[in-house]
């Protein structure tokens, strides 16, 4: 065998192997997290954990806070890759609004984000690097929800009520809030009566003519 396709496959190979710790890593964080919090969670612990060594954990991530926001991300990124389905879908305009608005009020109640995004709200009110961090997820948030609601208001017979960023961080703050107020209430705020409030207030924002 060549040795250039040697060295190809042995990089490819080690590639693999980096991504799959990183997977590791990021799978076995989320679970300390929403156990510990970003605060109590231990690196060298979550390493141990995830079958690694310290070194390892550092040697794919800047430390512990950006383990955190890798956590944050990939759970970020697999809720929007099933909006990005559901605008793909070749469904009628009022019934893929209708599963926009069902996939949103799903996500923002998910147990484990509500979890994890809280704990990054509240350290971002301590710490000025987590803030930093956190306003820049947020802004990203923002607009990758104002493209996905732009490409939903390309479908005729929906119109909305306000500008589409406005929607987004309307919805998002009031959505999550709910969701927070639930999971501490518990029986006296239902999760059912917590979605309702949701998808009414959608409702009342988004027109499907």
């Amino acid at each position: 065998m060549p040795t250039v396709l040697v060295e190809t496959k042995k990089r490819m190979t080690r590639e693999a192997s980096r991504a799959q710790t990183r997977a590791r890593l990021i799978a076995v964080g989320r679970e300390h997290f929403l156990c510990h919090g970003l605060g109590g969670a231990v690196a060298e612990k979550i390493a141990e954990d995830a079958g690694y060594s310290r070194g390892a954990l550092y040697s794919n991530f800047d430390g512990k806070e950006d383990l955190f926001l890798a956590v944050i991300n990939e759970q970020k990124s697999r809720h929007f890759a099933v909006f990005e389905s559901l605008l793909n879908s070749a469904a009628p305009a009022h019934e893929r609004l209708k599963n926009f608005r069902e996939a949103f009020t799903e996500f923002i109640t998910d147990r484990d984000w509500i979890v994890l995004y809280s704990e990054f709200q509240a350290e971002a009110l301590r710490n000025n690097r987590i803030r930093a961090s956190f306003l820049k997820l947020h802004g990203q948030t923002t607009l990758d929800g104002t493209r996905l609601l732009k490409e939903l208001l390309k479908s005729s017979g929906i119109a909305l009520k306000m500008k589409p960023h406005e929607f987004v961080l309307a919805m998002t703050g009031f959505s999550l809030g709910m969701a927070v107020h639930q999971k501490i209430m518990g029986k006296e705020l239902s999760l059912q009566c917590a979605r309702r409030l949701i998808e009414s207030l959608f409702d009342e924002l988004v027109v499907a003519q």
